[in-house]
């Protein structure tokens, strides 16, 4: 009876957990910009990008932030599943709140689009893009994110590389995001924007890591679920969900850990609280 018992309750937990993603997880939330939740006297960080940011699939650096520097408002901006396109659409949100810094984490989904068709279907059935994303479309839509911004308000705008997606660095989806990360860093270079190298930090801390038969990137689409499950029904911490993976810096295959959240925030602090 026991063992019915909790068949039947992990069924329930399940259901629950699909109906909730659904709903949840592919829209925004309380964190979401809004202009008439702005501060007077304090400094406004707006940090945007998809789920990375977003914090509720991953360890969530956007609060880790807040909670250092109580004198700042940090916005936090990501929204899972974003696309380049996606976060160009709701830029508006972002310039409403006339930060003083915003930082861009944008584009592992873009490439995750060219990789995989079971990830594409989804990035259509959520409304992220309509079309096939390709490199060429990237750069035109984080080009054009940067000259918004540029043009609209007086922040001072940094772009992070990207981080790996899974850690088998050697893997076509790690090259691609190498190549997309090359891009990010020429678009901050020509449009003189900062940029900040969180993906050759995470590859640093990589390759000085014990060596680890960790989640491979084809799994990924089962690691992200299995790891929502474990923490949003049965509350497990981001990092034993690392440990199960066997992963260093991230939860399942794109996600964070504890210890990749704090390099995110590290270098964004340093970014914020560094002379012009």
């Amino acid at each position: 009876m026991a063992l019915l018992i909790s068949i039947v309750l992990l069924l329930a937990g399940l259901l629950a957990f699909l109906l909730w993603g659904e709903k949840r997880l592919y829209r925004p939330d309380a964190r979401y910009p809004r202009p008439q939740a702005v501060i007077s006297g304090k400094t406004r960080l707006v940090c945007a990008g998809d789920s990375i940011t977003h914090g509720n699939v991953s360890v969530n650096y956007v609060e880790i932030l807040a909670a250092k520097h109580p004198d700042w408002q940090v916005f936090n901006a990501g929204i899972n599943s974003d696309l380049a396109e996606t976060l160009l659409r709701r830029l508006d949100g972002v310039i409403a709140v006339n930060p003083d810094f915003i930082t861009i984490l944008i584009g592992t989904n873009d490439v995750n689009a060219t990789l995989s068709k079971v990830a594409l279907n989804r990035y259509h059935r959520h409304g992220k893009t309509a079309g096939q994303p390709d490199v060429d479309q990237y750069r035109r839509n984080l080009t054009e994110i940067v000259r918004r911004l540029k043009t609209e308000i007086p922040a001072r705008i940094a772009l992070l590389s990207l981080p790996p997606m899974s850690e088998d660095l050697t893997h076509e989806a790690n090259r691609r995001a190498d190549f997309y990360s090359n891009i990010i860093q020429e678009i901050a270079t020509a449009e003189g924007v900062a940029y900040l190298p969180l993906r050759e930090r995470m590859k640093a801390e990589l390759a000085v890591a014990p060596p680890r038969q960790s989640a491979r990137f084809e799994e990924t689409t089962q690691t992200i679920f299995v790891a929502t499950l474990l923490r949003h029904v049965f509350g497990w911490s981001y990092d034993r969900i690392a440990a199960r993976y066997r992963h260093h810096l991230l939860s399942d295959n794109l996600h964070l850990n504890s210890r990749g959240a704090a390099l995110v925030a590290k270098l964004i602090e340093e970014f914020a609280l560094s002379e012009v």
